[in-house]
């Protein structure tokens, strides 16, 4: 996990946003967050489950609007591995620097 924390965080991920629950961290899940924009952010998200060996992960990008509610979201991978989740997020960010 923390070769994959590592090459997220070249990629401009802030890595290791915990999740609270009940005030304390919870230790089964990990995301990592880019913000494109003021209101547009790429969310990778990872939660250990059942009969898999690996956390699982999910790759999307969420628009909000100013008073924080979400207007949009476009999922590019669901129940993927590391390894999967990181060529997804390496292509999507090569692809958009070539695009700008």
């Amino acid at each position: 996990m923390i070769g994959l924390t590592k090459r997220l965080r070249s990629l401009g991920f802030v890595a290791d946003v915990p999740k609270t629950i009940e005030g304390k961290n919870h230790y089964y899940y990990q995301a990592y967050i880019k913000d494109l924009s003021a209101n547009t952010s790429l969310i990778v998200e990872g939660f250990r489950r059942r009969g898999y060996s690996t956390y699982r992960f999910s790759f999307y990008k969420t628009t909000f609007i100013d008073n924080g509610r979400k207007i949009n979201e476009k999922v590019y991978l669901e129940n993927a591995s590391p390894l999967e989740v990181l060529q997804r997020v390496t292509s999507y960010i090569n692809y958009m620097e070539r695009s700008s």
